[in-house]
């Protein structure tokens, strides 16, 4: 009788090693666990080494938020920075390379970009840099199906006849090309353009926020790097910026504080 049962009792055995098997590799199962790992959001911040990135990092830092910085070279951007950016894990990225920032852009829901090019000619100048590194995180983006794209250029972009585009013989121009590219991708996106940036604290001044690339009343305005970086921070969840493009001062009329209310009046690009 029990030799009988045997074969019943083994078969019932197997079924259920089977189901227990398939529960546990029922799609979600294993990818929660995953998911639970990353962040849910991930800034990647391009030329984070920079004189305006390294703002927008302490200030992702400061606030717990989960980001990946960019440089070309780790060894550089410590020696410019200091001992207290060491800890960050910096990631190695030439924005001019297709392939590197592909690679870098894993993971990644939402982009900062800050990088600029420091010279007139060359490799290093706005042509491969202001527009072709941003062309190159822009189809990075749009692969990785990026959420919101921030980008940083300059007031009077839009004006050949600006003294700086003069002076740098058409780098604006070549920031132009990088926005106009940004804006036909389809990504979501913010598009900053700040007058002369110097190293001023935070909040010590208000911000005085533009439309329309009108650059002449405001060709001698600066900004606070510190406040510029609570700006970029702010546009990539702020609803009021998406696909808008706009200029950025000190306003010492202002009061500190109030342009994250005037964030509501910006107009969507046409």
């Amino acid at each position: 009788m029990m030799r009988r049962r045997l074969p019943a009792l083994f078969a019932m055995l197997v079924s259920a090693s089977l189901l227990l098997v398939a529960c546990a590799t029922q799609p979600g199962a294993g990818a929660d666990a995953t998911a639970s790992a990353q962040p849910a959001e991930l800034v990647l911040v391009a030329g984070a080494s920079g004189r305006a990135g390294h703002f927008v990092v302490a200030q992702l830092r400061a606030q717990g938020a989960a980001f990946r910085p960019l440089t070309r070279s780790r060894a550089d951007a410590l020696e410019r920075l200091g001992p207290a950016y060491a800890d960050l894990d910096w990631v190695e990225c030439d924005v001019r390379d297709p392939a590197q920032v592909a690679t870098a852009m894993r993971g990644v829901t939402h982009v900062i970009s800050v990088i600029g090019a420091n010279q007139i000619g060359g490799p290093n100048s706005a042509e491969f840099v202001d527009y072709g590194g941003v062309k190159n995180l822009v189809d990075a983006a749009l692969a990785a199906k990026v959420r919101h794209f921030v980008l940083l250029t300059a007031i009077g972009v839009t004006d050949p006849a600006h003294p700086f585009n003069k002076a740098t013989k058409g780098a604006l121009g070549w920031r132009l090309k990088g926005e106009d590219y940004l804006r036909a991708s389809g990504i979501d996106y913010t598009i900053v353009r700040p007058g002369g940036l110097v190293n001023q604290p935070a909040g010590q001044q208000g911000l005085r926020i533009e439309q329309g690339d009108n650059w002449r009343p405001l060709l001698r305005s600066t900004l606070s790097r510190e406040d510029l970086a609570l700006v970029l921070i702010e546009a990539l969840h702020n609803p009021a910026a998406r696909r808008a493009t706009f200029e950025l001062v000190n306003d010492p009329a202002a009061a500190p504080g109030a342009w994250r209310a005037a964030f509501s009046g910006l107009r969507p690009d046409p």
